[in-house]
């Protein structure tokens, strides 16, 4: 034994308790191996069978446990020391109760200390999957027991749990009873695994590696990986299987046998655990399955060998093995217990009977196996060829050790002879194939025997004679001398060479011990009639074919059931080189070449290439085609059903002849001979004896078949009138069938009447054909003795036909192709050419089919054989796909279904016929036609619109299905639906012989459902499924999404899937799969996936959640225990959680708990089972779904469960935390979001397939659950990693198709939106150290993140264009995957391919002649499509980051500045769109708003440096590159983007502003070029900004407004007037007036702003004329500048300004103060139109003095109150105040009046040549004492401040800037020197 250390089959006892390394149990190594589909790419698997230690333990599978020794009790205690485990201190496991129970166990089993330790942590491991299961999988199992009647579930279901009863059922799960029972159920289950696994290793090598395909149920199969073969290469080398090693071990097969001798003796002896009598009996009933299943898996191993044998069995072998089955009997009886003490028990005391629960359950595997067994290890081909070689061996020459050939040893071939010969006394069935085969070998040798006998006589007696006249005669005469003399025998072709001696021979010694018999009879005859007579062979045969290798043999995608039906053949044929043709031998040779299969099986079988095909074989070879097909073949059709049956059975193998057609589609077109009876009254031939073997007979006149004449062959018969012409067909004379005279025939019986085999060429098909339009209009079919053989000649006839049908349909695993097959419509045709010319071979078998439902209703006899319907039903559906447009119709009309609004025959048939036999053939076949049709709606959704021209009988319009009308389709489609319903709703009340049909009925009606709602629904965004490619489909969808979508709280069709899914808790594990178990986890699977598409179709359709999630939220603990009870459950389980979890959260209710739902107990083990994470198989896809699961979870409002996932411990355990438990189930949790966290800090060793899924749900939970920011920044490993990911993409960048790629730039994505989380909460607790490390890791981002996505532009575009030019019925968006399923970055992400396989695979354009069609093209699609969805996640994850960092550290210039790349990328980027529009809004949309972002704060920290300069040219050339018309540009669908860059335009134009001696101060960064002069402002752009934007951007802004004001905002003039006013603060724009003058000129800019202003009344927005403020602002902004002030004076503004209409606030008797409605009026006047009127005197001066103080003489109301508006009693009677109140509005507006005031009394007194200027009524004097009395008294200045808009009120909460100032905020600063401003212009000292 290897040494027991610390390795990958047992790692480090503290990394198996802190969940660091889960250990594989020997239950999870085979469902690991029997996971085909994840072999090749299980490096976890691969990594732990090729360990040195697991690899001894399948050498020593038969004994895999050491008994306990010093040495193994050391390395226990070193293993489980203080040094290598300590004790927990978080209470997660207890070391003192693992080490106790391991020594317990080790005592109990007699096994070594370390292997029991590793049994105890592996229960410990898998415990909360027993405790989720506790007391409900023993109820279901033995409930299940009792209904599944079929021999092969019961097998499956009986496993080796060993269920307590009694008092011990009411044990705590956490007991040391019930915790020791589970040990030794794993125990048990560890050694049952083990051999199973060995086994499992062992046939995958020697049934070789089957091509890449579907396996036998249609699933993908893949190739067997390397090191699987180097492990069962190396494991068959130590065992020494052929003897040949020089060691001291023994030969394999021996050690087998041994081991089979050690269970059968621990049968007999019991277990003697000491375990409670409560569960004592459960306990022995557990072991002695064990041993029996056990025993099995040994014979397995030795069968496999024995199959796979290229030599004979060593004589120590076989011997050992027979007799062991002397010694049990070939244990005929199954009686297992032979000695008197049992259990510990006297036999007479025994509590029950011994092994009373073992009867009926492993009985027919187990002797099945004895006896095929004993019939491999005689291996009778080779033995047969070893006897031809051993003819002329001596018996000196022989070698007679136990290590020689059995055949070479006289004393072993006599031993195996006398033990058959007892068994054969005996009539022991078992043992009747190793009789017959010992025959066969016994009579082969002694035909060799005899011949060298008389060989040797002859030889003598030619010496004697040749003693007289040739005395040179020899013994060497040659065998081909002696062989003249006598013909050998013509069984088997001798072998003999040369004889040198009078010696006996070898052979002759052995026959001569053999035949020496007392009873003086011959041996080999005896038991020859034994086999064939007493126990008979063939029928047993027969029997392990169709019972035993179909039902037993599915492993290894069926190879295992071949290979043996393989070997059962070579039985047969070695005997029929003995036998004649007889019944039992064709019997049997059919079993052996179709075994248990249906046609429904046979039809989703790809073409098949494996050695091991009996079919293949057979066909193949000479020797049985000659004895058994050509006798058969010879026979027909006088005999009809064997040569039928034999057709049938060798037309189901997938491979075909040179011209396309099946091998027996070949034959069948030429047969040579046509045997029938002559009756009496024949007289038109002729008798010649040739010889002593036949008679020969010649024809003297024509003999014609199916006519009626006087030369007819046979008399025909009639049916009933009554029963004639049920199809609707007239009768009439048939087309005749002749054989021509002269023709020579053989005579095959003496007797009367004659049978002849006439030599007759014939076509065999049209003669079928013919056979069947005779059957179709009601006669009897000639030469058929038994009417009621009719029937089921018709029923051979049609499967035939229907067999050769789907031979010649491509099949594949994405659906036959739609193109028609030829080879299948020239089989048609030519069994068509005989029939009457209105008539085809598919209408006549029709017909049969409509009679057929007919007499199923009419003939009250519930005996009446369905196979003939069974029959037709399978040829409407090997029919579809070769003729679609044919079966459609027939649909339609006929009574099947009941389109027309009968009663369907179908739900007759099988509600009044196969319930009543319990067998639902029909149903089945039905549902396949059903499953046929949906596909044929889709695979032709496109071929089917081409118009082709039908030009012959079986048209191609037929074969594309075109000419269908779409009505018609539909109807069929929903009553075949409907009557599926009906069935799923009524199925659980049937009874059924065998189980395994009501569960192919569940999963094959339950797949279609599926399949259609997703045909519909998951493909095409269009809202009209009708208009969808899959339209047809659509009332079949809808019908389903009403049935199981409603709303009725009584709906009853959702109970039968939740019932499925409560039976799918039974599904047993077992070591011997069958058949039926398959179909019972194929339905399971197909209720989950069809519950999880109902689920998401009713999110998809935007229904609130109904009754449909209530049920399954309701049986939600049910679901966590499918997932812990199969593993073929687990992926469909949880994405069924997942669609839950995801459709509940809809709407403001709160979502139902799944938590509350699953209770605490359930929850805490389903969780334990999660945090497995798909481990030890790392199952990635497991994986992935489990922690898609886990993001549903925390971010879709399942709150408790969350906080599950986050803390470990339920609210339950929350609660009790203070109290002290000593429940270690409570404890033993890390939380997931700390297993994501540990698993993420190695993020290379991660596939970044697996790592986004989990980076998902970290940042899921962060962004849910801020306060989960507390475990990430205990973590810094997570983070270090993280960023370090970051940091190593830089190397990595560039874009890519490939896989990795776009993973790792998802990857990058969600770390990005993790940290800057992290940031976020960092920063509101005032920690920015983070922020700053990340600076030297945000290259990447700041380059890549924002640069243009990888989108290939020319590849979409050429696939769009050349799909729809090839394709033009259909567009490239139809095949688009809607959201009905979440999509996942990779090959199928935009595109679903599948479907569009199956649509266009019809047309050599899809695939391409290289691979390069456009399937192709779509992969590359959807590759791109992934990378570019990746890097605009990135995008927008870089985005947040990049705003919350510059947040942080707001006051770092550096980090601006690194930022100023990803402004300008953002900018460029969205110049260049090379995307579909929609991504690119998007997209754009979002760079646009980033650029803003930080453009806006680097402008808060640096608002002059000459990096933030740098923005304004791609600023402007972006915004250049749009619609530069604003009156549509800020209008449209981008109206919001557009706006966007205006307001990155005018950020960027803010750095210009600052002064040039401003640029060079010390706060700023110097902006100077490498000359060292100052930058200048690109003051071209800034014009071309004046121009578009401000000047034309205002007219067309304006026009629009006017002609629909709702599309308009008023922050968009506000935005203009913004710029506008920046652009003028620009140093050295001034100089370009005249540019500046020319541009508003020609846009008249002005004049629209006065326009604005005169309808802004009209345009009030809740009676705010803001569009007043707007238009007046603009102006405002205008006159700013002199020479444009001049320019709209001359255009006579302050006229227009005053003729509107709001200038009536200005005009009432008290004017408009600052508190009067609407408040706008009074800023329009102070902030606005006093300004303007400073602006325009200051520019022009004397000229327009007089023009303005007409302008305010009009407004003296207004005038006048702003005079006494200091005036406290005045101030208070105005605004109706309690108190004076001051405004920094009313403090302004006194100030400009002063000022104009001034400037014209100045203007007055100096300028004499202006005119009188009127005087505007205000009172200075009068103010001047107001100002003076409040600037005097602060603080009741202070006091009545007061704040009228936000900016305001931001002020008074904003300390002064000058502290010397007196004031206490900034707005009472600013009032304050308005006040004080005014003082100084009033007293002339301003």
């Amino acid at each position: 034994m290897a040494p027991i250390g610390e390795s990958t089959y047992f790692p480090a006892l503290d990394k198996c308790l802190d969940g660091g390394s889960q250990l594989f149990s020997w239950k999870t190594v085979f469902t690991g191996l029997s996971q085909s589909s994840h072999l090749t790419e299980n490096k976890s698997l691969e990594r732990h069978l090729t360990d040195d230690l697991t690899v001894d333990l399948l050498v020593r599978a038969f004994q895999p446990f050491e008994l306990p020794t010093a040495q193994t009790r050391a390395a226990f205690e070193t293993k489980t020391s203080a040094v290598n485990v300590t004790p927990s201190s978080h209470g997660r496991y207890d070391i003192k109760q693992i080490k106790d129970d391991a020594v317990w166990l080790s005592k109990e089993t007699s096994i070594d200390e370390v292997s029991a330790l590793r049994i105890v942590v592996v229960e410990w491991q898998i415990r909360p999957a027993n405790e989720l299961l506790q007391g409900v999988l023993g109820e279901l199992v033995l409930a299940s027991q009792e209904r599944f009647l079929s021999r092969g579930l019961r097998v499956s279901l009986a496993g080796t749990t060993i269920q307590p009863k009694n008092g011990a059922d009411n044990a705590p799960f956490s007991s040391l009873q019930c915790r020791r029972m589970r040990l030794l159920d794993l125990y048990l289950s560890e050694r049952r695994y083990i051999i199973k696994s060995c086994e499992y290793i062992i046939s995958c090598v020697l049934y070789g590696t089957a091509s890449e395909g579907l396996d036998r149920y249609g699933d993908l199969k893949h190739r067997r990986p390397a090191w699987l073969g180097v492990i069962a290469n190396h494991i068959m080398s130590i065992w020494n299987l052929d003897g040949t090693m020089k060691t001291n071990s023994k030969n394999f097969f021996v050690n087998a046998v041994e081991a089979l001798k050690i269970r059968l003796e621990s049968l007999e002896q019991g277990s003697q655990w000491t375990v409670d009598d409560d569960s004592r009996e459960e306990a022995e009933v557990a072991w002695s399955r064990n041993q029996i299943l056990e025993m099995i898996h040994v014979m397995q191993i030795v069968l496999v060998l024995l199959e796979s044998s290229p030599r004979l069995m060593r004589s120590d072998a076989i011997i050992s093995w027979f007799r062991l089955m002397r010694m049990y009997g070939f244990f005929e009886r199954f009686e297992l217990v032979s000695q008197q003490y049992y259990f510990g028990y006297q036999a007479d005391t025994l509590p029950f009977e011994p092994h009373q629960s073992l009867d009926g359950v492993y009985d027919f595997p187990f002797q099945s196996l004895i006896s095929l067994v004993s019939v491999a290890i005689l291996n009778v081909p080779l033995a047969l060829d070893a006897l031809d070689e051993f003819s002329t061996f001596t018996l000196s020459s022989a070698e007679h050790e136990d290590g020689t050939l059995f055949l070479l040893n006289p004393a072993i071939v006599h031993e195996i002879h006398e033990i058959l010969m007892e068994t054969a006394y005996a009539r022991v069935v078992n043992s009747s194939p190793a009789v017959f085969a010992w025959v066969i070998i016994m009579q082969t040798l002694r035909d060799h025997a005899l011949k060298g006998q008389e060989v040797r006589e002859i030889r003598q007696s030619q010496r004697a004679v040749d003693n007289y006249g040739a005395p040179d005669s020899s013994d060497n005469d040659s065998l081909e001398e002696l062989s003249t003399r006598r013909q050998p025998s013509p069984h088997r072709r001798s072998s003999i060479g040369s004889d040198t001696s009078q010696t006996p021979m070898f052979l002759e010694e052995v026959l001569a011990r053999i035949m020496d018999n007392p009873a003086d009879q011959d041996p080999i005859s005896f038991l020859a009639k034994s086999s064939l007579v007493d126990t008979h062979v063939f029928e047993l045969v027969a029997g392990f074919s169709i019972t035993f290798c179909t039902e037993y043999g599915s492993e290894h995608d069926g190879e295992s059931g071949l290979k043996t039906r393989s070997m059962l053949l070579d039985l047969i044929k070695a005997a029929v080189q003995w036998l004649d043709y007889q019944p039992e031998i064709i019997l049997a040779a059919l079993a052996v070449l179709t075994g248990s299969e249906q046609y429904r099986e046979i039809s989703r079988q790809p073409l098949r290439y494996t050695e091991c095909d009996p079919i293949e074989k057979f066909l193949n070879d000479e020797t049985l085609m000659q004895r058994i097909y050509v006798p058969a073949l010879s026979r027909f059709p006088y005999e009809y059903l064997p040569f039928l049956k034999l057709c049938r059975a060798l037309a189901t193998y997938r491979s075909v002849s040179d011209d396309g057609k099946p091998d027996i589609g070949a034959m069948l077109e030429s047969i040579r001979s046509f045997t029938c009876s002559l009756s009496e009254d024949v007289a038109g031939y002729r008798l010649s004896e040739m010889n002593n073997e036949y008679v020969e007979v010649t024809l003297t006149t024509t003999l014609d078949w199916f006519c009626g004449n006087e030369n007819t062959a046979t008399k025909l018969s009639y049916k009933p009138a009554n029963e004639q012409n049920m199809s609707g067909t007239t009768s009439r004379a048939l087309v005749p069938f002749q054989i021509e005279e002269n023709s020579t025939g053989q005579v095959l019986t003496n007797g009367k009447p004659l049978v002849v085999m006439w030599n007759h060429e014939y076509s065999g098909l049209k003669f079928l054909g013919m056979l069947l339009q005779r059957a179709s209009n009601g006669r009897e079919l000639p030469t058929v003795l038994d009417p009621t053989d009719s029937a089921e000649i018709v029923s051979e006839i049609i499967g035939l036909i229907t067999a050769l049908l789907s031979s010649t349909v491509e099949h594949s695993e994405l659906e036959p192709t739609s193109g028609v097959s030829d080879t299948a419509k020239a089989m048609l045709e030519e069994a068509s050419e005989l029939l009457d010319r209105n008539q085809d071979i598919v209408s006549v078998i029709f017909a049969i089919f409509e009679d057929e439902l007919y007499k199923h209703i009419s003939i009250p006899n519930s005996d009446y054989t369905m196979d003939l319907l069974v029959q037709c039903i399978h040829f409407v559906h090997a029919l579809i796909p070769v003729l679609p447009g044919r079966v459609w119709p027939f649909l339609t009309r006929s009574c099947l279904l009941g389109v027309d609004g009968k009663e369907s025959r179908l739900a007759f048939v099988v509600a009044n016929r196969e319930v009543a036999l319990g067998r639902f053939d029909f149903l089945l076949g039905c549902i396949n036609v059903f499953d046929a049709l949906v596909e044929d709606t889709v695979v032709r959704a496109v071929s089917r619109k081409d118009q082709i021209k039908a030009v012959m009988r079986f048209s191609d319009m037929d074969a594309a299905g075109t000419g269908i009308s779409d009505v018609m389709m539909k109807k069929v489609l929903l009553c075949m639906e409907k009557i599926m319903v009906d069935v799923i709703e009524s199925i659980s009340n049937w009874r059924f012989v065998s189980q395994a049909e009501r569960f192919e009925i569940n999963a094959r009606i339950c797949t279609i459902f599926q399949r259609v709602l997703e045909y519909c629904f998951a493909v095409d965004d269009s809202s009209d499924t009708s208009c969808k490619l899959t339209g047809l489909l659509a009332p079949t969808a809808d019908y389903l999404v009403d049935v199981f979508l409603s709303k009725d709280t009584n709906n009853l069709l959702l109970q039968p899937l939740c019932d499925i899914l409560r039976e799918g808790i039974a599904t047993p594990h077992t070591t011997l799969p069958t058949r039926g178990l398959h179909y019972w986890t194929s339905q399971v699977v197909a209720t989950l996936r069809l519950c999880t598409a109902l689920v998401q179709l009713n999110r998809y359709l935007g229904n609130p959640p109904g009754r449909l999630e209530e049920q399954l939220f309701g049986i939600s603990p049910v679901l966590t225990q499918l997932y812990a009870v199969h593993d073929s459950y687990r992926l469909p389980t949880i994405e069924l959680f997942n669609a839950l979890v995801r459709s509940v959260n809809k709407g403001d209710l709160q979502p139902p708990s799944l938590l509350g739902y699953l209770g605490h107990v359930t929850g805490r083990c389903f969780l334990d089972l999660l945090s497995t994470i798909g481990t030890p198989l790392d199952n990635e896809v497991l994986s992935e779904s489990i922690w898609r699961l886990l993001s549903a979870i925390v971010s879709q409002r399942q709150q408790w469960f969350a906080i599950f996932l986050f803390t470990g411990n339920t609210p339950r355990d929350t609660l009790k935390r203070d109290e002290s438990s000593n429940n270690a189930s409570a404890q033993r949790r890390r939380s997931l979001l700390q297993i994501a966290l540990e698993s993420l800090s190695d993020i290379g060793k991660l596939s970044p397939k697996t790592s986004a899924s989990m980076l998902e749900f970290v940042a899921l939970a962060i962004d849910f659950w801020p306060w989960v920011m507390s475990d990430l920044k205990k973590d810094s490993r997570f983070l270090n990693a993280i960023t370090g990911y970051l940091a190593q993409m830089q190397s990595r960048s560039g874009a890519s198709e490939s896989g990795v790629d776009y993973y790792q730039i998802q990857n990058a994505s969600f770390i990005t939106n993790i940290i800057a989380m992290y940031l976020q909460h960092s920063h509101q607790g005032g920690d920015n150290s983070f922020a700053r490390t990340l600076l030297p890791s945000l290259a990447y981002l700041s380059h890549t993140a924002v640069s243009m996505p990888a989108y290939n532009v020319s590849l979409h575009r050429n696939l769009a264009r050349n799909f729809e030019s090839r394709y033009p019925n259909c567009s490239l968006l139809q095949f688009k995957r809607t959201t009905l399923i979440q999509p996942l970055l990779g090959q199928a992400f935009f595109y679903d391919i599948n479907i569009g396989a199956k649509m266009l695979n019809y047309d050599s354009a899809w695939t391409g002649k290289n691979g390069d069609g456009f399937e192709h093209e779509l992969f590359r699609a959807n590759m791109n499509f992934s990378l570019v969805e990746a890097q605009v996640n990135l995008f927008q994850s870089w985005k947040f980051l990049a705003v919350e960092i510059s947040v942080a550290l707001s006051t770092e210039l550096e980090l601006h500045k690194s930022l100023v790349p990803t402004i300008q990328g953002c900018l460029i980027s969205n110049r260049g769109n090379n995307m579909p529009q929609p991504i690119f809004d998007r997209l754009a949309q979002s760079r646009a708003d980033l650029a803003f972002a930080l453009l806006q704060r680097f402008i808060e920290v640096a608002p002059y440096s000459s990096d933030v300069k740098s923005i304004l040219t791609p600023a402007w050339d972006l915004m250049h590159s749009q619609d530069t018309d604003l009156g549509t540009a800020l209008v449209g669908t981008d109206a919001e983007y557009n706006r966007t860059l205006l307001k990155i335009v005018y950020l960027s134009l803010q750095a210009h502003t600052a002064p040039l001696s401003k640029s060079n101060s010390s706060n700023t960064p110097t902006t100077t070029t490498s000359a060292g002069e100052q930058f200048s402002p690109p003051i071209k752009i800034v014009l071309e900004i004046l121009s578009v934007i401000v000047a034309r951007g205002f007219r067309s802004l304006t026009a629009t407004l006017h002609d629909d004001p709702s599309r308009v905002l008023p922050t968009d003039f506000a935005l203009i007037t913004a710029i506008l006013r920046t652009c003028l603060c620009i140093p050295s724009v001034n100089r370009h007036t005249a540019q500046l003058l020319s541009h508003f000129a020609d846009d008249r800019t002005a004049q629209y702003a006065c326009t604005l202003l005169s309808w802004s009344d009209q345009l009030a927005l809740n009676h705010d004329p803001i569009y007043g403020e707007l238009s007046i602002m603009f102006l405002l902004e205008l006159s700013s500048v002199p020479a444009l002030a001049e320019s709209i004076a001359m255009e006579g503004i302050l006229t227009q300004i005053a003729t509107s209409n709001l200038m009536i606030y200005f005009r009432r008797p008290h004017g408009t103060g600052p508190f009067d409605e609407p408040l706008r009026i009074y800023n329009i006047w102070c902030w606005g139109i006093l300004p303007l009127l400073l602006n325009m005197l200051v520019a022009i001066g004397a000229p327009i003095a007089a023009e303005i103080a007409a302008f305010l003489h009009q407004f003296r109301p207004q005038l006048a109150r702003a005079t006494s508006n200091f005036d406290t009693k005045h101030m208070i009677r105005l605004n109706d105040t309690s108190s004076a109140l001051i405004t920094l509005s009313m403090a302004s507006e006194a100030h400009t009046i002063a000022l104009i005031s001034t400037i014209l009394g100045t203007i007055q007194v100096s300028d004499t040549t202006t005119s009188d200027i009127a005087d505007i009524g205000w009172g200075k004097d009068l103010v001047k004492d107001d100002v003076d009395g409040w600037t005097q008294r602060r603080t009741t200045l202070r006091e009545s401040i007061i704040a009228t808009n936000e900016r305001e009120e931001h002020w008074s909460r904003m300390k002064a800037s000058n502290s010397q100032s007196g004031a206490e905020n900034r707005l009472e600063e600013k009032v304050v020197k308005e006040l004080n401003a005014i003082r100084l212009i009033i007293n002339g000292e301003a």
